[in-house]
Formats: C-alpha cells, structure tokens, sequence
C-alpha cells in the first residue's frame, strides 16, 4: 500500500493548510501500533503563518517546518523530550528574521530546533569573502519548501515519509536545491534525515551543510557524555583550550552566568563502509541518543556544548558537516569546501535513534568502542 498527499507545490499553486491521516482510517485492523501524520498552520505572534507537519511513529513524535527549510523543530519519545529550553519559545517566521542583523548574527532570532541544517552556501561565523557578506550559518533555515509531500508506504517496511525541496538562488550567483526525505519506520524512535543537495546552475558552485543536532535535559546534564570513536580532536578557539583534554566530552551542570560556549573539532573512526556513530548518554546511563552518519559523506563533526544557565540555554549540538564551522575563506583553504559542477549532487544521510534502556546503551556504546582501533589523537591547540 502506498498514500500519497502533496501539501505544497509552488509551481502548481498547491498549498494545503490542514491535512491529517491516521492508522485508524488506513490500516483500523492493523497490529501496528497506532500512528498518524497530519498538517496544520500555526498562529500568534512572531509565528503566525508557519506550517508545520506533526509525525507520530507510535514510538515518536516529531514537528517537521516546511516555513523553516524543512527543520525538525521538537521531538519526544514517551516522557524523554528531544530538542533544548531555547530562549525562542516560538518557531519563528522567516519574514520577521533579518540575517544581517548584529553585524550578521540575526540567524540566532529564531534559533530553538531539533535538528537545524545550516548552509547551503556557507556555514560559520559572519564574514566577508572577496565582495560577498556572508551571516551566521547561511539562509537555509529561514527559506521556505517549495514542495512537500507526506507518504505512507507498507513496502518493503511500514513507515511515513516527509519529503521536500528547498532552494538557495541569487540571481547572478547560487543556484542549489536542497531535496530531502525525512522517515521513520511504524514503531521505532530512529528517524532517517536523507539530503540530497543538487547544483541547479550552469556554473560551478560551492556548497557546505552542517547539521546542528540540539539537545538539552533530560539527555543533557551533569555527568552526560559524548562517546564516539574519535580520530582526532582539538579545540576550536581558545575558549574551547581552557578546559583539560579529558572533559571535553563530558558535561558539567549548569555554569554560573559568565559562561561561554565551548566547541570540539573532531574527525571520526569508522568502519569499512565509512558508517561511523556519535552518542550523547544521558546522566543516568539509562537513556542516550545515537546519531549515526558516513564520513565520507560529512567527514567532520563538531561536539558544541553550552553549559550555561537555562536563560540563554543549557545545551549541546552534535554535528556532523562538511567542513568545519570556521568562515569559509579559511575552510576553502583547508580544501574542506565541496565543488559542485552544473547538474552535480551530494548526497548526506544522519539517523538519530533514541535509546531508552540501560541495556541498549550499553549494547550500543560497546559497538561505538569497537569501530575504535586506536586511542584518539588530542591536538591541544586550536587548528583551522
């Protein structure tokens, strides 16, 4: 069986505000668990006019945004919530962001997701690069899809299916296609996010995509751990420096209001395929999340962790990219910038499973230290 509903198609004038399909209506005498999908148009403030498609696995919840480049903004699994307490309450507008405000850091006005791609153009701090102003993790946040189509498939396995474009023009310059297809099988807490990111110009052009993974309590607190097989690690800045090798990984509960963030630059292990996986284990080491992705396809990964107080928000990111997150004129030096050629497509897959036994964690951490066959390599300085 296979359904099928298009929710937005801007070159045929589709828009479908409210929409909703259930387990109950397809499948009333199913022994799957009950799911269902549905559509529907936020309202109020700095979120008016927002839409978002709410997925239900049975096992998991989740928001994706079409308004907000096909972000996930919000998760949870029974009573463990995915995502941070951001300071942003609201899934805000694009119309009310201004990317170039505060010198080019107005990408924080609406900062409070899940799972946030940043790119495509660029990722990194603000900068200039030769004539061009680049802001805060590029626009693909803040621009909206221009399809979208929700599946429910049987074959070969049950699951839904959140589909859509995003594209990234300027008139005398990029010209990139963001196409992607977020899944999850009927039952499970292990959602697929699979990108494909196409050159739609005549003209070469350089691409970067960073996923900013986001999680806060309960995952997140004091004695919560990254485990990964790390290669290489080494700081970002300075900041970053200031903390011993041995705790970069490992979390503190909140700091007192004069914090600041601190950010690990790490190149992973992995087995012979290229398939790799990073792990935030919750305090309790009863409950984690896995993230799993290839390096060949994002071979950086980056481990950002704020322990400050609520308000601005006690959160980490775990992201993979395809670069680091420096300006661009520095990562093109470092050959971590991708070239696509007219028509030319890179494709990048992250699943984040949701682990909610002791047992699975330590079953999966086991398999994360096998993939590991030597110590990692600590370069205590920053390095670009």
């Amino acid at each position: 069986m296979l359904i099928e509903k298009v929710l937005k198609d801007n070159a045929k004038n589709i828009d479908v505000k409210e929409w909703a399909l259930t387990s109950a209506e397809m499948q009333p005498e199913s022994s799957l668990p009950a799911w269902k999908v549905g559509k529907r148009v936020l309202h109020g403030g700095r979120q008016e006019g927002v839409e978002v498609i709410e997925v239900d696995s049975g096992a998991m919840k989740f928001t994706v945004v079409p308004t907000r480049g096909m972000s996930i903004w919000r998760g949870e699994v029974g009573e463990l919530s995915l995502g941070w307490d951001s300071p942003v309450r609201e899934i805000v507008h694009p119309h009310f962001i201004d990317l170039s405000r505060r010198n080019g850091l107005g990408w924080l006005d609406g900062f409070g997701g899940w799972i946030v791609r940043c790119g495509l153009v660029s990722v990194g701090p603000p900068c200039t690069d030769g004539d061009e102003a680049l802001t805060l993790h590029g626009r693909i946040d803040y621009l909206s899809a221009e399809y979208v189509e929700v599946r429910y498939e049987t074959s070969p396995v049950a699951r839904l299916v959140v589909s859509g474009t995003v594209e990234e023009k300027h008139s005398a310059d990029a010209a990139l296609r963001l196409a992607t297809e977020i899944s999850i099988e009927i039952g499970t807490a292990a959602i697929t996010v699979d990108d494909t990111v196409t050159n739609v110009g005549d003209r070469a052009q350089e691409m970067q995509l960073l996923y900013h993974m986001n999680f806060g309590p309960p995952l997140l607190g004091g004695g919560a751990e990254m485990i990964a097989p790390i290669r290489r690690i080494a700081p970002r800045d300075a900041r970053a420096a200031e903390a011993a090798s041995d705790e970069w990984t490992v979390y503190r509960a909140p700091q007192g209001a004069e914090y600041t963030e601190q950010v690990y630059l790490m190149e992973l292990q992995s087995d012979a395929n290229g398939d790799t996986a990073a792990m935030l284990r919750a305090p309790d080491r009863a409950s984690a999340a896995l993230l799993r992705f290839n390096v060949r396809e994002l071979p950086y990964f980056m481990l950002w962790k704020n322990e400050a107080p609520a308000n601005p928000g006690y959160v980490t990111g775990l992201e993979p990219a395809t670069s680091y997150p420096y300006t661009r004129p520095v990562e093109r030096k470092g050959g971590r910038v991708p070239m696509l050629g007219s028509g030319e497509s890179r494709r990048m897959r992250v699943q984040i499973e949701v682990l909610t036994s002791a047992e699975s964690v330590q079953m999966e951490e086991a398999k994360l230290r096998k993939i590991a066959t030597a110590a990692a390599i600590v370069v205590p300085e920053p390095f670009g």
